[in-house]
């Protein structure tokens, strides 16, 4: 697999590495191979890129959102939430499952897991990468 920093990912696999040894729980990153390792950062990106930002492109010939044209580099903040989207799709459990699926809650017996928030059908698996990009990330408000 050929992986192109801000081509086809916001984030080195390095990037990455480095990333998840500093973080509590990242078992899965590290039993994954590389191969798998690049197709969740490749993933997680196309994921994140969909969002509408704030600005434009600093080039027009750039293919990913990032950088914009009023910050000089890649926020700290969309290459983390790279790395938690990219973890949570190679842990992709039966929570994340049915979190990705729409399904808003599960219910056996008097146990029951709740994935959404009234109104909030979050795009992305990990709801820590949803808070990272949010700030960087069009906001679209009702005026009645």
């Amino acid at each position: 697999m050929s992986v192109n920093f801000l081509e086809n990912t916001y984030v080195t696999l390095d990037f990455a590495d480095n990333y998840f040894s500093g973080r509590i729980n990242s078992d899965a990153w590290f039993n994954s191979d590389d191969v798998k390792k690049e197709q969740a950062l490749v993933s997680a990106t196309i994921k994140i890129n969909n969002f509408t930002f704030i600005g434009s492109k600093k080039s027009s010939a750039q293919k990913l959102e990032f950088p914009r044209n009023f910050i000089p580099e890649l926020p700290l903040d969309i290459q983390y939430a790279v790395c938690e989207e990219a973890i949570a799709l190679i842990e992709n459990s039966n929570h994340a499952k049915n979190k990705n699926y729409g399904i808003a809650s599960v219910s056996i017996g008097s146990f029951s897991v709740s994935y959404f928030e009234k109104n909030n059908s979050q795009p992305l698996l990990s709801a820590l990468a949803f808070n990272l990009i949010s700030k960087w990330t069009v906001k679209n408000f009702d005026i009645n």
